[in-house]
């Protein structure tokens, strides 16, 4: 587990209360290693320099590139 954060009432998406806590910043002035993350952080990848890996954006459901079958 990388990020454990405290609750916080109300509803919010996981990237926002990432940023808010300062992950961001920790993951770009980091190591560099490349960490796995579900879709709710999309988007952190471009922010942290490509260390955050996130599934793609677009399923597709017929006739998938090479690429997203393999991953």
């Amino acid at each position: 587990m990388l990020f454990c954060s405290p609750t916080r009432l109300g509803s919010r998406a996981d990237i926002t209360h990432a940023r808010q806590l300062g992950l961001v910043k920790l993951l770009a002035d980091g190591p560099a290693v490349e960490i796995l993350a579900d879709a709710g952080y999309q988007g952190l990848g471009a922010q942290t320099g490509g260390r955050v890996i996130t599934p793609p954006h677009r399923k597709f459901e017929r006739n998938a590139p090479d690429w997203y079958a393999e991953m």
